[in-house]
């Protein structure tokens, strides 16, 4: 019988969520060696990780509780709210009994200590993705499709609107159409804020791999201006808003990004952001 969101041939989709970078990175590629399981998204706030449920409905979410889980169960109770059937694992590096307490509170359903490894958190994972969660409500929230999932995925490559209509045999106006509902999802209100978002929560795939196999991956070296104007990019801002935060002319901000868009191998600030998040090059710089 299969688990939930799961079929014969497919595993269970994770959400995994960190705010340390490299164990998040290091959690994400160990789940995708496991056969059982699809990481869908990921997160470094765990402020985030309503909204991505949202977006993905993932069968489980993975929570990185660190040293404090308590003060990092609050948003998990909208999870619960809002998806129903998704099953909530939080890693802590405590078991205390006030951790029990507000996970219960929170609808989390398992505390495993990062003392006990990996082993004893699978044990956990396949046991939680084995049926569905009952005595839960469900709601339907309103997730990306794979075709929105698909438009944002080439915007996050750089590709326009009319590239991206011929590629999919679509017509401009309904990839348009596409984006604007992705904005809604995303709450955004640019392809800049779109792409920068969806690169944050892992819904974009990443180029963390050199084109040829003897070839190291490279990454490129940005000026202070040039990486002052990426964050700026990452966080959604127009030319005119990049110009009036650094107090330069919009000239000076076209002319150094057009340098740093050679230097990402892209051609417009949508792919800028794409690239730098493949290349490992961003943290977390999410619009508000």
């Amino acid at each position: 019988m299969a688990g939930i969101g799961t079929t014969p041939n497919s595993g269970a989709t994770v959400v995994a969520h960190s705010g340390r970078r490299l164990f998040r990175d290091a959690l994400v590629a160990w789940l995708g060696r496991q056969q059982r399981f699809a990481v869908v998204g990921q997160a470094a706030d765990v402020a985030e990780l309503p909204r991505l449920c949202a977006l993905r409905t993932p069968d489980l979410v993975l929570v990185d509780g660190g040293v404090n889980v308590v003060a990092t169960l609050g948003p998990l109770t909208a999870i619960r709210e809002g998806c129903g059937r998704t099953r909530i694992i939080v890693i802590c590096d405590e078991l205390t009994a006030a951790a029990v307490v507000a996970a219960r509170r929170a609808g989390v359903d398992a505390l495993v200590p990062g003392a006990l490894g990996l082993e004893a958190l699978l044990s956990v994972l396949r046991q939680q993705a084995r049926g569905p969660r009952t005595g839960v409500t469900v709601s339907a929230p309103g997730g990306l499709t794979p075709h929105e999932r698909e438009i944002l995925s080439l915007l996050g490559a750089g590709h326009p609107a009319r590239r991206i209509a011929a590629m999919l045999g679509s017509s401009v106006g309904a990839v348009e159409n596409s984006k604007r509902h992705i904005y809604a999802k995303l709450n955004v209100a640019t392809q800049c804020q779109a792409v920068a978002r969806a690169a944050a929560l892992g819904l974009v795939p990443t180029r963390r791999v050199p084109v040829r196999p003897d070839q190291p991956l490279r990454i490129p070296e940005l000026t202070g201006r040039e990486a002052d104007i990426l964050r700026s990019i990452a966080m959604g801002h127009s030319v005119r808003q990049t110009a009036a935060l650094l107090a330069i002319a919009e000239k000076t901000v076209e002319n150094t990004q057009a340098r740093l868009f050679l230097k990402l191998g892209t051609h417009n600030r949508a792919g800028a952001i794409g690239a730098a998040h493949g290349l490992g090059m961003l943290d977390q710089f999410v619009p508000e």
